[in-house]
Parts: C-alpha cells; structure tokens; sequence
C-alpha cells in the first residue's frame, strides 16, 4: 500500500516548532486584541441587525420607508443577528470577537500554505521557512489591524486568501472544486467584491469541462455552493430594487488614478513591497531563462492559480485605479499581506535551494514592512483632527523619504483617504459623548421623527426610534444618485498671492506655523475653530513647504488654491437635492444623553412618506434632480 500523504504539521513534531506555531497564534489574538476598534461605520451594520432583530428586516429606516442596502456585508450582518439572536449578544460587543475569530481562522489557511511550501524538485522546504515566512505575516500591523474595526474586513479576506490558496492546490478533483467553490461563496456574500471570484471560479470549471477534465454532472454539483450567491442576488433585486448595493453608486462617482496611486505609494513603503518587487521580477526572469515555453506550459497546466492571481491583480486595479483607494488606512489592500508573505517565500525557495537565503530573504522583507509600526508609534499621539507628520521626529537621513510621504499623507487625508486607524476611534470615542447609549425619542407627537447627519453611524445605533436621514447617500437612495454637487471656489493664485503677502509679518517671505494659520482664518473666515484652523495649516504645510519644513515660502503658497480648487473628498462628495431634507423636517436633537422631538408644523404620517419617497424616486428616473 502506498504511504499516506504526511500533513504540514507532520514534519513539525519537535516540540520547538509547535511551540513557535502556538507562539505565533497567541501573538496573533493578542495582538489584535491590542489593536481593536470599532468605527462609525461598522455601527451602520450594526442599525441593519438592530432593524433585522425588531422584525423590520435588514432595512436602514423601518416602514413605510423603502429598503436600501447601505452595508456591504450581507453574510456579515447574518452572523451578527445570530449572535443577538442566539446569544444575546449585541453587535457592537460581538462584532470584534468573531472578526478576532475569523483572524483566527486566517491564521491557520496561511500557516497550512507556509508549511506546505516546497522545493523546485517538490520535496519539501525546511519548517523553519514555513515558520518565518509566518512571522513575518503575523508581525505585520495591517495583518492584525483589520481582524478588527466592525467591519466584514476579518471574514472577507479569510475567503478571499483561501480562495486564491486553494487555486494553487495541486488537486484538482471534485472535493476541491466544491471547497473553491465555497470560499468563492462566501466572500461575495461577505463582500459584492466576492462576485469576482464567483466568476472566475465558474469559468474555470467550465474550461475544464470544455477541455474533458472533468464531466458536466460533477462540475455541476461541485459548483453548488455558488447556488448560495444567484440566490441572493436575486433576493437583492427583489428586496432592494438593486443588482448592486446603495453604497457603490453613493462612493462610486468617476475614476481616482491620482488618488489610488498615493494611497498604493503610502501602503508600498509602509510593508515593504519596494523590496518585494525586485524579488518577484528576479523570480520572473529567472523562470524565463529556464525556458519560456516550459512556463507557458506551467501557466496552463495551472489554470485556476492564473485565474486567482488575475482576480487579485484586476481587485487591486479597480481600487487603486478607479475607486482611488479607500476611506480607510489599507483595508482594501490588507489581503495583501498575507499573500504577498506567503509569495515571497515560494519564490525565494524556487530561487535558491538555500533555507538559509530563503529566510535572509523574508527576514529582510519583514524588517522592510515594519515602518507600519514606526508610524504608529511616530502618530500614537495623534490630534483630534486625525493629521500628523513624522519627518520631523525622524533623523535627517531618513527625512527626504519622510517627506514625501508626509506630502502624500496631507494630500489623502485632505480627501478623506486612508484615514488613520487610530483616528476613527478617537472619532467615534468623541461621538459616544453625544451619543453614549441607545435612547428612545422624547416628546415624539407623530410616528417619525427625523435627525439628518453626515456620519450616520452611530448615531443610527442610538437613535433606533429615529428616521435617520444620511446626507452622503450611503444609506438614502435618492442622495446616491443625486449629481455630484459643485467644488467649492477657491481663491486664485493672484489673491493668494496678495493673502499671503499681507500675512507674513515679518516680510522674509516665508510663512511660519503662526503665520500660516493666521492665513487659513483670512481664506476660510467662516472656520474659527482652532482645530479646523490647525488641521488646514498643517494639511498646507505638509503638502507645499518645500524649500523649508517649518515654513511655506510666498512662491510656494501661490498654487494652493489651484490645486485646491478641484479637491474631491472620498464617499463625501454626494448632498441632498435642494428641499429633499427639508421636506422630511428633520425634529430630533441631542442634548446631555437625551433625544428630543419637537412637534412639525405638518405631522409626517405614513401616506405622506409613501408619496414622499415615490415623488423624489421618480424625480431621479426622470433625471431632473439637481445637486444643492
């Protein structure tokens, strides 16, 4: 009889390895633990499950209301409300212990993959690679930052990196059909990006059916899982009126190069992929020069592990490209960690039957992706307004680098790009103050009071007994397809010219920190809030002090409102149509930890918001909605 198969952890007895696997895991819980938060925007979910658990479905504003889907991770939502349902548990103390769980899970699909690496000739690498290349995952911040937040970041990258793990699996049998097929389901119903990977998955199956590979009957059967996925998108459809969620056409309103760009350049020196490239063009080359059709002929032996690194390089350009990164710090790329890890290891080991070179190798590639901390630690104080530089904390050779990272930094966050990690939850600990706690509706005299606000969500959480109108459009159909409203006019480079000639006192022709603020409150005379003021001087002066770090220079100071003028803000740019919100008559205010209504002069009955929302819904058929 032929022997069995050994595991990955077969060759990992000693008990020094288990010990490090163990290590690594506990590493792993606790560091996300450390890491933890919860955003205002997990806490739009968290209103669906709440409006799912009263029995209105999963619906932002109860009936009469029509649905929208402002989340974006349906199966997300579905484990929530079991575990209100089941345990008891409310969303926002659940929603970290299962996405820790699901990091968890993440952890053990990537350690499989590194212990089951092997050499050219198929015999298999040293443990201690597998080892390090998992260190130098689990010692990434990103990793361990996005098994947290609230969001469905934690279960959707666990699908997304067991989808493309097991595209590289050398079985190719019904079983694993079924398992791609599975992880393929459940990160599109986690996430709609996961409708990629449906597509891929069933074109291969039928490749492979066309090709004689497999038969009809079992591909069929094997591709059964994503049965799961046409269901609900029909439901969707049906339900919601939408193929597609409300958010993508709120966020979604024109390509972003220039944006996504800088957001891949900051995430680039932040974990190392500067010398990640240059490893993965050496393995290239290297794999040409021993024979460019014995690779070709490996690509299509190989076909689903094409389909899954073509999946990963068409999700990576449709946000860098045309989506412009994300609000968020990285985590449309946080998938990227533990891949890339685990593809710098493979090619290490297909370059140089060394462990030695291999693990010199991913040693130099976690030090290059350790800045992520740097800059933690470098921000760990950051101010209110979520904006901070490091180049001055850093030592001069390191500066020049620092610097246009700064720049880049200034220039997203000025969009609402990549904001910090850190920053969302001093943001959302500041909201708490106005919103501590679930409070009912004071002094409520017909059966819908109103409150409108742009960071909806948790507010929509503590006002349950609101109608919670959303002005950005995530969750209000007619804002999502409203026109983009119009750049604010900024001043020209003649008037700056002048501005900054009256405010620089001492007439050296530069402006300081003391100076530049005081040239922010001529500009922008409506913003007399010191954090406003200090976050716009230092946003300009990260961005256009050049010839001095501590100061803007008068040439320099000329081109801001140019550059300014056509300043795009990330899932910000949509407002209401004029009188869409006032008709609403918006009643609820928050005081001290209380909600209260006042009385409308016309009370909002459930006839009038029916023929409310059908008046606006046909206002944008007909394409007469005009932004405010």
């Amino acid at each position: 009889m032929p022997e069995p198969t050994p595991t990955p952890f077969a060759r990992l007895r000693a008990p020094s390895h288990l010990l490090a696997i163990g290590l690594l895991l506990a590493i792993t819980i606790l560091g996300a633990a450390q890491l933890a938060f919860l955003c205002d925007d997990a806490y739009i979910t968290f209103r669906y499950v709440a409006n799912a658990h009263a029995g209105h479905g999963l619906v932002w504003n109860p009936p009469p209301f029509q649905p929208v889907e402002g989340y974006t991770g349906f199966l997300w939502a579905m484990l929530l409300w079991a575990a209100w349902s089941w345990l008891g548990v409310e969303p926002p103390a659940a929603a970290n212990v299962l996405s820790i769980l699901c990091g968890v899970g993440l952890f053990a699909v990537v350690a499989r993959a590194a212990l089951r690496l092997r050499w050219r000739d198929g015999s298999p690498v040293p443990g201690v690679v597998g080892l390090c290349a998992l260190a130098v995952i689990v010692g990434n911040r990103s990793f361990l930052q996005w098994m947290t937040s609230g969001l469905e970041t934690a279960l959707f990258n666990l699908a997304f990196v067991a989808w493309v793990l097991l595209a590289f699996r050398g079985r190719r049998d019904g079983p694993w059909l079924f398992g791609w097929a599975s992880a393929a389901a459940v990160a599109a119903l986690t996430r709609p990006d996961g409708l990629l990977f449906v597509a891929a998955t069933a074109a291969v199956a039928a490749w492979r059916v066309v090709r004689r590979q497999a038969r009809w009957s079992g591909a069929l059967l094997a591709l059964s899982p994503l049965l799961v996925v046409l269901a609900h998108v029909a439901w969707r459809r049906s339900f919601y009126g939408e193929w597609l969620p409300n958010t993508y056409y709120a966020k979604v309103t024109g390509a972003w190069p220039e944006a996504g760009l800088r957001y891949f350049g900051c995430f680039a020196l932040e974990h190392g992929v500067w010398l990640w490239v240059p490893l993965c063009l050496l393995w290239l080359a290297v794999e040409l020069a021993r024979g460019p059709r014995a690779a070709a002929g490996r690509l299509r032996a190989n076909l689903p592990a094409v389909a899954a690194v073509a999946a990963v390089i068409f999700h990576f350009a449709y946000y860098t490209l045309a989506v412009g990164g994300d609000h968020f710090e990285y985590r449309v790329y946080s998938h990227l960690v533990p891949l890339g890890g685990l593809a710098a290891a493979a090619m290490a080991v297909r370059l140089c039957r060394s462990r030695w070179v291999a693990v010199t190798a991913l040693a130099l590639l976690g030090l290059a992706g350790s800045v992520g901390w740097l800059h933690l630690w470098l921000t760990r104080e950051m101010p209110s307004y979520g904006f901070r530089t490091v180049a001055p904390q850093l030592p001069e050779f390191a500066q020049p680098v620092a610097r246009w990272f700064d720049r880049q930094q200034a220039w997203l966050r000025f969009r609402l790009i990549g904001l910090r990690c850190n920053f969302h939850a001093l943001f959302l600990a500041r909201e708490h103050d106005t919103f501590p706690r679930r409070m009912p509706i004071v002094g409520a005299t017909d059966p819908f009071p109103a409150f409108a606000t742009g960071a909806v969500g948790l507010v929509g959480w503590s006002l349950p007994d609101a109608v919670i109108v959303d002005v950005h459009g995530l969750n209000d159909w007619v804002v999502a397809r409203t026109p983009v409203r119009p750049l604010p006019a900024w001043p020209t480079r003649e008037q700056f010219r002048l501005l900054i000639a009256s405010q620089d006192r001492d007439q050296d022709g530069f402006l300081d920190a003391t100076e530049l603020r005081q040239a922010v409150r001529a500009f922008a005379p409506g913003d007399d809030e010191v954090e406003g003021v200090e976050y716009m001087a230092s946003i300009l002066m990260a961005i256009y002090a050049r010839q001095r770090p501590d100061a803007l220079a008068a040439a320099e100071s000329e081109t801001i409102g140019e550059s300014l003028a056509g300043a795009r803000a990330m899932a910000h740019e949509r407002s209401p149509p004029p009188g869409y919100v006032e008709e609403l008559q918006p009643n609820v205010a928050v005081a001290d930890g209380v909600a209260t209504a006042t009385a409308r002069r016309t009370p909002l009955t459930t006839p009038a918001v029916e023929a409310f929302e059908a008046a606006w819904r046909d206002r944008v058929r007909r394409g007469l909605l005009e932004p405010r």
